[in-house]
């Protein structure tokens, strides 16, 4: 990760030539206030694991099964402009071989993910995300507190769902989201534990 603005959260860019480029899920990380709840500010000291085991976020619409290989989540997977990271992560191409670009391998007993959690948006207002149909919105199954990704032609950003149930097609985030167009998707996060490699 890097340093942003207040009420931002980003890591570094990665691209296929990268080898550092990590966000996951901090844990008993302290009670201080924050101005957006479930984000860093700028300049606050962010936990990190280097070593052995973490948990991190896969990328709604994946699936991925114990032992399988994972990589981060890079330009290739098409999110936002292409430019920008989210440190979130995917399954290897091969999902039970080891590439060089391999950084984890699941140690979760269960399966994890859904092809469901990625479903396309119509529309955000202020900090309201809505959706074509109730249906749509359903398969995502998202809570409060829930993790999602915002994606467009032009933007990725990661984002928490303050009221899943605002409307039967809409939800309300923690933050504004950026101005979104043109290929208008939500990908859920599930968390996911795997060995550092």
């Amino acid at each position: 990760m890097h340093r942003k603005a207040d009420g931002t959260i980003g890591a570094t860019v990665c691209t296929a030539t990268s080898t550092y480029d990590y966000l996951g899920v901090a844990v008993n990380d302290g009670r201080e206030q924050r101005p957006y709840d479930g984000f860093y500010a700028a300049g606050k000291i962010v936990p990190y694991v280097a070593t052995g085991t973490a948990n991190v976020w896969l990328l709604g619409g994946q699936t991925i099964d114990t032992g399988n290989f994972t990589r981060l989540q890079i330009d290739s997977t098409a999110l936002g402009a292409g430019t920008e990271s989210l440190g979130i992560i995917v399954p290897e191409t091969t999902a039970t071989t080891k590439t060089l670009y391999t950084m984890g391998r699941v140690l979760d007993v269960a399966d994890s993910g859904s092809a469901n959690y990625k479903q396309n948006f119509t529309s955000i207002s202020n900090d309201i995300v809505t959706f074509g149909s109730s249906t749509i919105k359903d398969y995502l199954e998202l809570r409060d507190g829930d993790y999602i990704v915002l994606d467009s032609d032009n933007h990725a950003e990661v984002n928490m769902v303050a009221d899943s149930d605002y409307s039967s097609t809409a939800v309300q985030m923690v933050k504004t989201p950026l101005a979104h167009s043109g290929n208008l998707y939500a990908y859920k996060l599930t968390q996911v534990e795997i060995e550092l490699i």
